[in-house]
């Protein structure tokens, strides 16, 4: 029966994200029943960043209206008015199958048009044969080698012929099994458009003072053997610059790793950290301040997102931004969008991965890395036992 949910969702052209955290048997249903999704707006700093540089006016930070939002939040990697962050307002919000099919089963009185305002690109080429991708990787590597950024996040996607577009009940389920450790999700707004991921990297976790977040960086096929000095460096300039922002919101910090840890087929480096707030502020506002952290971005953070803004080829849309439920029962769980995919019409989907470099960094390498995520999803359709 939890397929035909599934189905009944999607096919009521209600917005909802349907989503399973890691470790847990059951997903979570967020139901908006009425309207689209909110616009909010988020990634102020970025603004004050843009403002600073190119002289544009940033839109006000309306404190009020954002201190307390609540529902499923999901955000792009950067905002635009073409790219907004939505909110998907709790109408319905239930966990586990037997509550979903109880809210699902008079869905089939909706029955309304599923349509997608976004912006559709066609991205056919492949990695291999993408003459892009190379002047891109060029114009980063350029950049590092003469010491102007300690490390650049680029990003690939590609539109592929794929079987479960248009079967995401059945691709859900099975991702559900072979990705254990990861948070899996399907969500639909118009705004934004049907997605689908198994992310394993946590943003943000918690409420109050109490919080949680994570280190996620390098990437290997392999669980044994030491990590590459590039995989390595790579990690650390993520963990610096989380512990950074966390002492400057005066948190104080108990930390765990750099340890292995498994995703689907691979395999990458893992800090978490356990932080306490002197006083209680919105999960909004330390959303703002990790988000992009470098693992999606690079360092200096503010001057590579601007870089990655002006000269990064690919368009990342809503692909390294984050997702979750917001002040949702009183919890927070945020994920990076990352292994993550948009499902279009006629079997297909544009899948998106990336890759971050260093100074260290070399183009067959880097290239055989994105390609090794680009197949993680259609691994888990075809071979669904692939854990």
């Amino acid at each position: 029966m939890s397929d035909i949910c599934i189905k009944r969702l999607l096919e009521s052209g209600l917005e909802f994200a349907l989503y399973r955290f890691p470790g847990e048997k059951e997903p979570n249903l967020v139901l908006q029943t009425e309207g689209e999704a909110q616009c909010l707006h988020i990634q102020t700093h970025l603004e004050s960043f843009n403002t600073h540089t190119s002289g544009h006016k940033p839109i006000a930070y309306t404190t009020d209206a954002l201190t307390q939002p609540s529902g499923f939040i999901f955000s792009p990697f950067l905002e635009t008015g073409k790219m907004p962050t939505l909110l998907i307002r709790p109408d319905v919000a239930v966990s586990g199958w037997e509550l979903i099919e109880l809210e699902t089963s008079n869905l089939s009185k909706h029955k309304r048009a599923v349509l997608s305002a976004i912006e559709v690109e066609n991205r056919e080429e492949d990695i291999d044969q993408s003459e892009s991708y190379k002047v891109a990787f060029r114009s980063f590597k350029y950049q590092l080698d003469r010491e102007n950024y300690q490390k650049l996040v680029l990003s690939f996607s590609q539109l592929k012929d794929f079987e479960g577009s248009g079967h995401e009940e059945d691709l859900f389920m099975r991702a559900i099994e072979a990705f254990p450790n990861s948070m899996v999700y399907l969500v639909y707004t118009r705004k934004g458009g049907r997605w689908f991921g198994c992310t394993p990297e946590l943003l943000l976790e918690g409420y109050g003072l109490k919080w949680h977040t994570m280190a996620l960086a390098g990437t290997r096929s392999e669980e044994h053997g030491p990590w590459s000095g590039k995989n390595t460096e790579e990690q650390r300039m993520v963990s610096d610059f989380i512990e950074g922002q966390l002492q400057s919101l005066g948190a104080r910090i108990t930390r765990h790793g750099p340890y292995t840890s498994k995703a689907g087929h691979l395999y990458h480096l893992r800090t978490d950290y356990t932080f306490h707030l002197p006083k209680i502020i919105s999960p909004v506002q330390i959303l703002d301040m990790l988000h992009p952290t470098p693992a999606l971005c690079g360092l200096p953070k503010m001057e590579a997102w601007n870089f990655i803004r002006l000269f990064e080829r690919n368009k990342r849309m809503y692909y390294g931004g984050y997702l979750g439920p917001i002040n949702l029962r009183a919890e927070t769980k945020i994920f990076v969008n990352i292994r993550c995919a948009q499902m279009r019409p006629g079997g297909k989907a544009l899948f998106f991965a990336g890759g971050g470099l260093t100074r260290s960094s070399m183009f067959a390498e880097e290239k055989e890395e994105v390609k090794r995520k680009l197949k993680t999803l259609k691994n888990a359709y075809i071979k669904p036992n692939n854990t």
